[in-house]
């Protein structure tokens, strides 16, 4: 019979580009890899749960309210506390290296460069919006009052020297919270269970963000109860923001496997919050919209360029979890037993 080493892993032309310059993928340092459909079916349960979680409070208030905020602060916590625990259970009981804390992306190791580039690479694909809103559209003969920069102040400032009323919840909320339990979740807990079911690279890259994009779907109810909107107007808006918000689960699920690290796609989800959708219209009613069509163009090319060489997995941790060479196998190098 077959060692565990010898399991044929298929490496797709997503996984070679997220394992540049590094060993191969199928030299993980698992003993034993999970059923791909366990790890699947745990990973569907995980975002389930997390949806759920939201709405087992009785509250009929919409989700800015205050009341919804801190309930959802409660839910969100008890995922967090609760969604690691199949990860570490399978790490504990299949992996002959358990490392929890990195197969989770929480390692010291690259940390800074993990805050930094990330960051930097997301920031470059909204070049256009940043220049904008802090350049082009601030109000003549004054500095630092661009939307982006005036608001920005304030809501740090409210963060950490204002008390917790109504908009300090939602800031809270919007840039650390919500990014913290969502990543933890969908990328920290699922991809980690899906690579270590077996599923390659490509296919966790994709099935978490596609949870993470469904699990988006439940503002459908926020629409019609609180916004009063009809279904088909209601499923029209949750779709889009299903779509866009998968978009940048694949984004984010790729930093992710890139760095090793939790917090490059955190610190980009809170980075993509608080920009939202660019306003494209800009590009056609600006007085400086030649100028804006360059510099859009600009950083998206910028940031098509800088993808790869900014997440160089060397910089941030030369032992990430997935890309961690096995110790020789019983039975020879061949890897077969008898």
């Amino acid at each position: 019979r077959l060692s565990i080493y010898s399991i044929d892993r298929s490496i797709s032309i997503f996984d070679s580009i997220m394992a540049d310059n590094m060993p191969a993928a199928d030299e993980m340092t698992m003993g034993i890899l999970l059923q791909p459909y366990i790890a699947l079916l745990l990973s569907g349960m995980l975002a389930m749960v997390f949806v759920l979680s939201l709405y087992i409070w009785k509250n009929d208030k919409d989700r800015d309210h205050r009341e919804t905020i801190q309930k959802r602060f409660i839910s969100m916590g008890i995922c967090c506390m609760l969604a690691p625990l199949p990860v570490i259970g399978f790490i504990h009981y299949y992996d002959q290296q358990p490392k929890y804390l990195v197969w989770l992306g929480l390692s010291p190791v690259g940390l800074p460069n993990a805050l930094i580039w990330p960051l930097m690479l997301t920031g470059t694909l909204f070049l256009g919006p940043l220049v904008d809103e802090n350049i082009l559209s601030r109000r003549p003969g004054t500095i630092g009052t661009s939307r982006i920069t005036s608001t920005t102040m304030k809501e740090f400032c409210c963060c950490f020297f204002h008390p917790l009323d109504d908009f300090t919840l939602k800031v809270w909320r919007n840039y650390v919270v919500a990014p913290l339990a969502e990543e933890l979740v969908f990328r920290a807990c699922i991809c980690s269970l899906l690579v270590h079911g077996g599923w390659s690279h490509t296919v966790a890259g994709i099935v978490a963000p596609l949870m993470f994009g469904f699990a988006h779907l439940h503002h459908l109810v926020e629409h019609m109860r609180h916004a009063n909107h009809g279904f088909a107007k209601a499923l029209t808006m949750a779709g889009f923001q299903m779509c866009y918000t998968t978009v940048f689960g694949i984004y984010a699920s790729f930093l992710f496997f890139r760095t090793g690290h939790l917090l490059a796609p955190f610190i980009s989800h809170a980075f993509c919050n608080k920009m939202g959708l660019p306003d494209f219209q800009s590009l056609f009613t600006s007085k400086y919209r030649k100028a804006l069509t360059i510099v859009y163009i600009t950083g998206i090319i910028g940031f098509i360029s800088l993808l790869m060489p900014l997440t160089t997995p060397e910089w941030y941790n030369p032992y990430i979890w997935y890309y961690q060479a096995p110790p020789p196998p019983p039975g020879g190098a061949g890897g077969a037993q008898t």
